[in-house]
């Protein structure tokens, strides 16, 4: 009965995102025309704007979410380039060249990731412009860091697949934690937030990012579980953190409860789109 509840809400959400097809967001993405330009990419609009309504809903936080859309279809491209399309060469450069952010770097990188790359720049440079009449552009300057630390992990994991590796799972924890894309979103819906957010506010993100789910398969080469005992093992680890987030948010804490609210949200709504997989073959349109 809850289950089938749930599910209908889902369906409900979907259909309502896909109404806003019609809005500024998806004039933006139409204009993208990523279908044409890089057809190795899925399209991951609805699902991705499913998750930002997760962490944000208010009408005051338009223009982050805004800027969160446009940054997590971007990570879909990264992520569809890394694991499927680029080479490891090919990956290489574009990892360097996001590593020195320059228009320079256009004409040292394949055809196909000209427009990435591009995007990338646009992305935070429209920001930066809004934030600097502000006081506030200090605030790309953090999120920039993160997107380069994102490229190197990124380019590790595809060097473990070039070379047919298998990391220990202290070695996937410490990559997956940034890969995972968590605390650089978190970080990214601080944004153009309110006047409460600083200069602390980020770097306790970059700082605070915890630990990511690892993955079963190396904890079962490490310790030659069985899948089943891998899987409780890590819905176990699963289970503490929430036992974790539940008892911190009855306590006062030293960081502004609100700030902590897009971090709740995000884990709230990353179990409705990613544990369940009914909801989530609902939202992204297949298994």
């Amino acid at each position: 009965m809850f289950r089938g509840a749930i599910i209908s809400l889902v369906v409900v959400i979907v259909l309502y995102i896909k109404r806003l097809y019609r809005n500024v967001e998806i004039k933006w993405w139409k204009e993208l025309d990523l279908k044409n330009k890089l057809r190795y990419v899925r399209d991951r609009l609805v699902e991705v704007y499913f998750l930002i309504l997760g962490i944000y809903f208010e009408p005051r936080h338009s223009r982050t979410r805004m800027f969160l859309l446009k940054t997590c279809i971007w990570l879909v491209v990264l992520d569809d380039t890394f694991d499927n399309y680029g080479t490891h060469e090919e990956l290489k450069i574009f990892t360097d060249a996001v590593q020195r952010w320059s228009i320079s770097c256009l004409d040292m990188l394949p055809e196909y990731m000209k427009q990435i790359y591009q995007q990338l720049l646009n992305l935070h440079q429209e920001m930066e412009e809004s934030l600097e009449k502000e006081g506030k552009a200090y605030q790309i300057h953090y999120v920039k860091e993160m997107a380069k630390e994102l490229t190197r992990n990124f380019l590790v994991e595809a060097k473990w697949l070039k070379e047919g590796y298998m990391p220990t799972l202290e070695e996937y924890m410490s990559v997956s934690v940034v890969t995972s894309t968590y605390g650089y979103v978190i970080a990214r819906s601080y944004v153009a937030m309110n006047d409460m957010i600083t200069e602390d506010t980020f770097k306790w993100a970059e700082q605070e990012r915890g630990h990511c789910a690892s993955s079963i398969e190396c904890y079962q080469m490490e310790t030659g579980a069985t899948e089943k005992e891998a899987y409780e093992f890590i819905l176990k680890k699963v289970e503490d953190k929430w036992k974790v987030i539940n008892r911190e948010s009855l306590r006062p804490t030293q960081i502004p409860f609100p700030l902590l609210m897009p971090v709740i949200n995000l884990a709230r709504v990353c179990v409705v789109s990613f544990i369940n997989t009914t909801m989530a073959s609902l939202i992204v349109g297949k298994k």
